[in-house]
């Protein structure tokens, strides 16, 4: 994967705008399309980062949004208010959505928030939810539509909803 990011940021240039809008940008960020970022806490990204056309980083109430080395975020959501830390050379397909919280109450409060932990080398699938307090173990892969409400141990694969275990990566080459 480091190979492909590596020719994408050759091929094309990021507009000092976006690294603006972020808290820290580590090394090389590259945003292809239009992106919307609301950084009312930390957002905080490695190096050789991609964020593709129409992703969304939401750090709402001084929540943190940590992103990992050579990680593709690609027309997805993050939502958080507390604490989201994706690891190295993680690979978020379209429309999947990351929210460690319930928004608010039917009181009007702020529902229950828990942080989310992705580790390294973790591949999740298109219009897969990662919800809050949940921790995706290394080497794991999270397959297309899954709903993740529970803790997935590393080198797993998961799906359905709620996810499941379907088998290990052994013998899985992504």
């Amino acid at each position: 994967m480091k190979k492909e990011i590596a020719s994408l940021f050759q091929r094309r240039v990021v507009t000092p705008y976006y690294k603006r809008q972020f808290t820290t940008v580590e090394g090389r960020l590259l945003v292809t399309g239009k992106i919307k970022v609301i950084n009312e806490g930390k957002i905080i990204l490695g190096d050789g980062v991609i964020i593709e056309n129409e992703s969304k980083l939401f750090a709402f109430n001084g929540g943190t949004i940590k992103i990992g080395n050579h990680t593709y975020f690609r027309m997805s959501t993050i939502t958080c208010t507390r604490s989201i830390e994706l690891g190295n050379d993680v690979i978020v397909s379209a429309q999947a959505l990351l929210i460690d919280h319930d928004g608010y109450g039917l009181d009007g409060n702020p529902a229950i928030s828990k942080s989310i932990k992705i580790g390294n080398h973790v591949w999740i699938g298109m219009r897969a939810m990662i919800l809050k307090g949940v921790t995706i173990g290394d080497n794991s892969v999270v397959g297309a539509g899954a709903i993740v409400t529970k803790d997935v141990e590393p080198n797993i694969i998961v799906a359905g909803n709620p996810a499941k275990k379907i088998r290990d990566t052994k013998g899985y080459n992504y």
